[in-house]
């Protein structure tokens, strides 16, 4: 008997808790984890920025006193993660989901959290 195997290069699966986690819904909020926040310095607010030739959005922790600041809120008693409504962010470059989706590749690089609109997953609950 002779197999044709394919490798699963995905490997283990991990709880969003366990990792950063950040996902975009149709709202336009957007929601950080506590990994997410804790990568960033345990922020009380992010400013947003927009690769347009890469369709990257960059989040960096900002002083609630500048213009540009987004307020971090939690978002419900029973999650750790914060949440932020960035509908004119989001008109002002296009990015409209139709749908929540998760950034698979999310990640801190020098201060600025890293969000590739290229690496992206829907997220379906229940």
């Amino acid at each position: 008997m002779e197999f044709d195997w394919e490798d699963f290069e995905e490997g283990e699966a991990y709880t969003t808790k366990q990792r950063i986690h950040v996902t975009l819904n149709k709202e336009c909020k957007m929601f950080f984890n506590r990994r997410a926040l804790e990568a960033l310095g345990a922020p009380d607010g992010v400013s947003l920025m927009y690769d347009r030739r890469r369709s990257v959005i960059g989040v960096k922790a900002t002083p609630l006193n500048r213009a540009s600041v987004y307020k971090l809120r939690p978002k419900q008693r029973k999650y750790s993660g914060h949440v932020i409504t960035a509908k004119n962010f989001c008109r002002r470059f296009s990015i409209c989901p139709d749908e929540t989706l998760a950034f698979t590749t999310a990640e801190v690089r020098d201060g600025i959290l890293i969000l590739d609109l290229n690496e992206v997953r829907s997220v379906k609950k229940g």
